[in-house]
């Protein structure tokens, strides 16, 4: 199951990511490719993993793939590479795309890279991506298939109308096959009303998350049980619905 997250920034979109990939190693559903697709590329660190290598740098080492070894055929140097991008922990895989490439094209290495995910994804039964707002990464066709979409928003007006521009931006890419839309709110408080949020954004509402100082504070990996309890049972309802529905 492919769960891409996407959000302005602000929003707590990596948090949402990290809290994804948490309950999801507590219920033992393992192992779980982490992309990081967000050039800020802070996934790892709320995760408690240090990596060494992106996806960026080692197709700005092969130069466009202009400069190969003898005898070696582009895609199989350039998925050899990226096997060093991939750092490797006990039940998570981390996967960092890095910043967007300069003005040089890069069509071919991007084609490669959409097909090197495609495979290694298999060898998964849940991978999460962490977007940028932009959605950077699947603009350019590196990801494709993806079984739920989850905008993340704070509950504010503004946030909610972002939300909204995210997701216009996302329908017009009609080469991307997306099976659901969701929203989810973070940061909630006793006033929000869920009924206004999905007018405002035009999706449905999959679940909340209410601020939690802890989990601001520290990795997600290295949670306690008490007081992060609700937001990590409001993130384990959410992933008991993007099943169900990924099996309609």
């Amino acid at each position: 199951m492919v769960i891409a997250v996407a959000g302005k920034g602000g929003t707590g979109k990596t948090t949402v990511a990290a809290l994804i990939i948490e309950v999801l190693l507590r219920q033992n559903k393992k192992p779980i490719l982490a992309v990081d697709a967000d050039p800020n590329s802070t996934l790892g660190d709320y995760l408690g993993i240090q990596y060494h290598h992106t996806i960026s740098d080692i197709i700005d080492e092969t130069k466009g793939l202009r400069n190969l070894p003898d005898g070696v055929s582009k895609p199989t140097h350039l998925e050899y590479q990226l096997q060093r991008a991939i750092t490797e922990t006990k039940g998570v895989d981390l996967l960092v795309m890095g910043r967007p490439e300069g003005p040089e094209c890069y069509c071919m290495a991007n084609n490669i890279l959409r097909g090197y995910l495609q495979k290694i994804s298999a060898n998964y039964p849940y991978v999460v991506i962490d977007n940028e707002a932009g959605m950077e990464h699947l603009s350019r066709k590196t990801t494709q298939n993806i079984d739920a979409l989850i905008l993340v928003s704070d509950p504010t007006k503004i946030g909610l109308q972002t939300a909204k521009r995210i997701r216009e931006l996302i329908d017009k890419m009609t080469f991307l096959n997306i099976r659901n839309r969701y929203l989810l709110v973070n940061r909630v408080t006793d006033k929000f009303n869920p009924e206004e949020a999905e007018e405002i954004a035009g999706l449905k509402i999959i679940g909340t998350v209410p601020y939690s100082e802890e989990i601001e504070k520290e990795s997600v990996i290295n949670l306690s049980h008490r007081k992060d309890a609700e937001v990590l049972q409001n993130i384990s309802s959410i992933l008991c619905e993007l099943c169900a529905s990924a099996v309609k």
